[in-house]
């Protein structure tokens, strides 16, 4: 079954659960499969993996109505292809109910016993017959509810009903069940928007411009990867959400200048700071994990930019000395809980827990610190997490101020990099502020918080007397 569009979602989706595989990663160890099925069977491959992972909590609801056997008690693989049946006939109108049971059972001929097979079978028969009558926990019960309505973990639905209200709280769960647009923020070295766009069009694609940056461009429901879309190999373009391309905008880096990217992982951010330098000056990209370094350099290349240079290097335990001296702008896209793009990452929702923020906030504040050092005076620093929890947002960034009497709120800054989203926010925008967040529900936006800061100026001797 190497070339079943199904086989290769079990086994995505089984690598997938392991703690410290994210799904890119899982996707990206089946690419040469997936390459070798036909678009519509990759199509029905994705369609499954993300489905199945973003619809978990309503899946797993009907799986404890219909099995005699509690789930807790289910063996991994029988539940990984419980889900997958039912979500085919619960979610995918185009696959008739008797051809997502025979090819379920077809799957699980591979993979479980016969025992197993005739047990899932059953439930599968039960769910096509009634699924459509099962009722959902009472709205009373909210996070309860909420797992199985909009498939958000109880524990994270009410920590965001205490924050919000139970209202923001389903709006919020409600953006992260959507499938989200595929946004390509151009590649302003080689071409324009519009360019991109008419070429976009051309294919009977329906681009649509973002509405704050200004290199932005949506695409929803193609079917296409990006490296299939018109531009991709000339470097016209790269995947990047608008919130993302807030960050770098945010930062606004400068011609000649010189600039870290702290945790760039893979480099969307760090291209997004060569690009706006025109290829001049230095961007200096760190992260721990060489093997990301490696793919940003392949596509640095790719996009024409040569003012990028990679360093594998833990951010806490870097000084000026590991650099040779300060930057001018500083970048710290930090490691988060990735609560704010669940709609892109279906499977982190199942993989976090109440304590990884706190544990994640902890790591952060460390990482903050040690590349403030790095800044010159008067240099620029931005934060920033796709992750719209306090405790990864405000409180990082209040506890970095409080103990760091260097620094302060760049509010003139943040408004003259960022005057659109500023006007966004309205007359009651503060003037004062520096950091704000993004949530899909109010911005289409994945779910980001940005902070802008200042390293002050040292005093001179004759000042300071």
């Amino acid at each position: 079954m190497a070339g079943d569009s199904r086989a290769i979602a079990f086994r995505i989706l089984t690598a997938g659960q392991h703690p410290k595989t994210t799904l890119d990663r899982a996707v990206d160890q089946a690419e040469a499969e997936l390459a070798e099925l036909s678009r519509q069977d990759r199509n029905l491959t994705h369609a499954i993996i993300f489905g199945v992972l973003r619809h978990r909590g309503h899946l797993d609801h009907l799986i404890r109505v219909f099995s005699r056997i509690p789930m807790d008690r289910l063996d991994a693989k029988v539940l990984t292809i419980l889900r997958m049946g039912i979500f085919q006939i619960v979610f995918l109108d185009r696959v008739p109910d008797f051809a997502a049971i025979h090819t379920t059972i077809e799957l699980a001929k591979t993979q479980v016993n016969k025992k197993s097979r005739g047990f899932i079978n059953a439930v599968l028969r039960q769910a096509a017959k009634g699924h459509d009558t099962v009722a959902s926990p009472d709205r009373k019960q909210f996070g309860a509810w909420l797992q199985v309505r909009y498939s958000i973990p109880s524990w994270l639905g009410k920590r965001w009903a205490a924050a919000y209200g139970k209202a923001d709280a389903e709006a919020i769960a409600a953006a992260a069940l959507d499938i989200p647009p595929v946004t390509l923020r151009v590649n302003s070295m080689k071409t324009c928007r519009k360019n991109v766009a008419d070429a976009l069009a051309a294919e009977g694609l329906e681009p649509q411009l973002t509405d704050i940056s200004p290199l932005g461009i949506h695409l929803s429901g193609t079917g296409r990867s990006p490296a299939d879309l018109p531009g991709f190999t000339e470097g016209h373009f790269q995947v990047q959400d608008e919130a993302a391309q807030l960050v770098v905008q945010a930062l606004a880096p400068e011609p000649g200048e010189r600039v870290l990217d702290a945790c760039a992982g893979l480099g969307g951010k760090t291209c997004h700071i060569g690009q706006l330098m025109g290829n001049s000056g230095t961007v200096t990209a760190v992260d721990v994990d060489a093997r990301k370094l490696g793919r940003l350099e392949a596509e640095a290349g790719r996009l024409g930019l040569s003012n990028i240079n990679t360093c594998a290097v833990d951010m806490i335990k870097a000084d000026v000395n590991t650099f040779d001296g300060y930057f001018d702008r500083v970048l710290v896209d930090a490691p988060c809980t990735g609560l704010g793009v669940l709609r892109r990452n279906p499977d982190t929702r199942w993989k976090r827990t109440a304590k990884d923020i706190q544990r994640m906030a902890a790591q952060q504040k460390k990482i903050l610190n040690a590349a403030a050092n790095l800044v010159a005076p008067g240099g620029t620093l931005v934060f920033a997490v796709c992750s719209c929890e306090p405790e990864e947002n405000e409180a990082v960034v209040l506890n970095f101020l409080e103990k760091r009497k260097d620094y302060e709120g760049d509010a003139a800054g943040f408004r003259a990099a960022l005057p659109e989203f500023v006007a966004q926010l309205g007359p009651d925008a503060e003037k004062d502020i520096f950091q704000a967040k993004t949530y899909p529900c109010h911005t289409g936006m994945d779910g980001f918080f940005l902070a802008r800061l200042k390293r002050k100026m040292r005093k001179t001797a004759r000042a300071q007397k």
